[in-house]
């Protein structure tokens, strides 16, 4: 599909940001979460109650000239539901609608990243014709193509949270070394100041006898 390289959450975070759809702190904190924990830009917007999902399909169909479609609405044809590994559609949460020679009609939930849809056409030979759906619409219709779809979300949510905590329990026990090394660095500034050396040492009056010395004849 033309022009697909530009389907980016980096875009559509610049459009988010242009139009004040979303304060620019959620979404670079998004963006954030997305590069280092994989978790998807659009979801963790419509999930934090930051913008609903209809908003965002309807920024995605504008900006990027992408056509819009209910999944629910679409009758699946038996190739599309067998073109695809369901491990793909769950991960992605993409509905198969219909395959064309070695193109395959998708709905996205909402938006899925060019990275993504490149990464899907390359391990299973095919392109990708990808249309703007929702992500309640896309989650209902895996549920009736897939009776296990909600026990693999549970599952994969339990994994998260897990990855959730272990980060933040890294973080508490990185911030405590940090605070370690800066309690050190104070402890070396206070026993300087107690214990002078070099020149400002040799300047100390010497502890011995007290007596004067004898200028040099």
């Amino acid at each position: 599909m033309k022009g697909i390289e530009k389907i980016t959450s980096v875009r559509l975070a610049e459009i988010l940001t242009e139009r004040a759809a979303v304060s620019s702190e959620v979404i670079t904190d998004a963006l954030y979460a997305q590069d280092k924990h994989g978790e998807p830009f659009v979801q963790i917007l419509v999930s934090g109650g930051h913008i609903t999902e209809w908003d965002l399909a309807k920024l995605v169909t504008e900006h990027f000239s992408l056509p819009f479609l209910m999944a629910g609405n679409y009758q699946i044809s038996d190739a599309a539901k067998a073109r695809l590994p369901k491990e793909v559609l769950f991960k992605h949460m993409i509905v198969p609608l219909d395959v064309f020679d070695d193109i395959v009609c998708v709905a996205m939930p909402v938006m899925l990243a060019y990275d993504d849809i490149a990464k899907i056409q390359k391990d299973h030979q095919c392109d990708l014709y990808p249309y703007v759906g929702l992500i309640t619409e896309n989650k209902k219709v895996l549920t009736d193509m897939h009776k296990d779809y909600p026990q693999w979300v549970e599952a994969e949510q339990k994994r998260r949270e897990e990855e959730a905590k272990k980060r933040a329990a890294s973080g508490a026990k990185g911030g405590g070394d940090w605070m370690s090394i800066f309690d050190a660095g104070d402890q070396a500034i206070q026993s300087n100041k107690k214990k002078p050396s070099g020149p400002a040492a040799a300047a100390q009056p010497s502890p011995a006898s007290g007596q004067k010395q004898q200028p040099k004849k």
